[in-house]
């Protein structure tokens, strides 16, 4: 199955078919259920991932505008920031990205952290609702805390990036300006559209550890 380096420019930036939304499966009689579906939930529920590393990064919009934690780190916005006021505002511009390995790769699995300077929190898209919860991602991740990770992949021909939910495969992270000039990070189905919404300048080795101890 392909991983997420070449794709072609008018599609989505993953060729992975894996649309199964291990939330959404219905337990029915087992002489009913589809043989080849039963397989691939079962193999859904037995993956597996493992963090690999943590890297530091500025995680801005198309536009440049830069992410940061707000509202006691329960929402992220992306706001026009300088380097100086990007440093200023730290840790709530710097983001833990952590790679995990899957038992099966489909792909670069990622969480993402933020480590404000009380609490640490963790991006999730459960139940398709966006926020950050308490808490840093765990060191090994199974079917229960997969609402935490999403395929990041790169945009072919460009410097951009995309993050696709693992749990809910056809949204992706994206950027949505809202009343009175504010651009929400936000849970959005689809990855295409005009304005880019959904691509993402990833900027490593922002001067921050990438300790969430």
């Amino acid at each position: 199955m392909a991983t997420s380096t070449n794709y072609p420019a008018a599609a989505c930036a993953t060729e992975m078919n894996f649309d199964l939304d291990f939330h959404s499966i219905n337990i029915v009689d087992l002489d009913l259920r589809d043989d080849t579906l039963y397989l691939i939930a079962e193999e859904t529920v037995k993956q597996e991932f493992s963090k690999i590393e943590n890297r530091c990064a500025i995680l801005r919009n198309m536009k440049g505008r830069v992410l940061v934690i707000v509202k006691g780190g329960k929402m992220a916005v992306f706001e026009e920031m300088s380097d100086s006021e990007i440093a200023a505002n730290a840790p709530r511009t710097q983001f833990i990205i952590q790679h995990y390995k899957e038992t099966t790769p489909k792909g670069l699995a990622v969480a993402i952290s933020v480590k404000t300077e009380k609490k640490i929190y963790t991006l999730s898209c459960k139940d398709k609702k966006l926020h950050f919860k308490e808490g840093a991602a765990s060191d090994k991740i199974d079917y229960r805390e997969q609402d935490i990770l999403f395929y990041q992949e790169r945009i072919l021909g460009h410097d951009k990036m995309q993050f696709k939910s693992f749990l809910y495969p056809e949204y992706y992270l994206a950027c949505k300006q809202e009343k009175k000039g504010i651009f929400k990070l936000i849970l959005k189905k689809g990855c295409q559209d005009e304005e880019g919404s959904t691509k993402f300048i990833v900027h490593y080795e922002c001067g921050k550890t990438d300790s969430l101890e």
